[in-house]
């Protein structure tokens, strides 16, 4: 074991913050799979502290939103994109689809803004509102830097994180 101030990690400890790490990824993209879920849980069956899992639920829902952000700013580039989109330029549009790509231009303008892309990106970090898929998706659409998007989810994620899995700890204190 290496003692590191107050907090003590040894093999178990390694071991949850890598599954940590591979169930956040999952749950960055794929939305049914709920990483909040996780973390109370490991916090009430007391399985490992806070820390490991926190910190490792966060980097991997990082791994994941970045893969998100990659996906759409380098998925533009493949030819059958580019056919789709040319595609529907072409197609006659009704209201409804008139509508929601004026709202999608405004979202990738406040993503792409630079003095509220990256503020979005914490909040949706930290709070889930707006939904961090979306707005992963919507980054990666933009010119948004990549090392700033994933320095704002990261610190986001892991706030989060440390957060509910302090509720967590407190329910297993009542629990037990």
């Amino acid at each position: 074991m290496t003692d590191f101030g107050l907090l003590v990690f040894g093999w178990p400890e390694v071991w949850a913050l890598l599954t940590s790490v591979g169930y956040g990824t999952v749950s960055a993209v794929i939305p049914v799979v709920n990483a909040e879920a996780y973390v109370v849980v490991s916090q009430v069956s007391a399985i490992a502290g806070t820390v490991p899992i926190a910190v490792g639920v966060g980097v991997g829902q990082t791994i994941g939103k970045l893969l998100l952000f990659l996906g759409v700013r380098r998925g533009r580039q493949f030819s059958l994109f580019r056919h789709q989109r040319a595609k529907a330029r072409v197609e006659t549009v009704g209201p409804v689809r008139t509508r929601v790509r004026i709202l999608i231009a405004r979202l990738l303008a406040m993503v792409g803004d630079p003095r509220w892309g990256l503020p979005i990106v914490l909040v949706a970090a930290v709070l889930g509102f707006p939904p961090l898929y979306a707005v992963a998706l919507l980054a990666g659409a933009t010119k948004m830097r990549m090392g700033w998007f994933v320095l704002m989810v990261l610190v986001g994620r892991v706030t989060r994180f440390v957060l509910i899995a302090t509720l967590g700890v407190g329910l297993g204190d009542f629990w037990h």
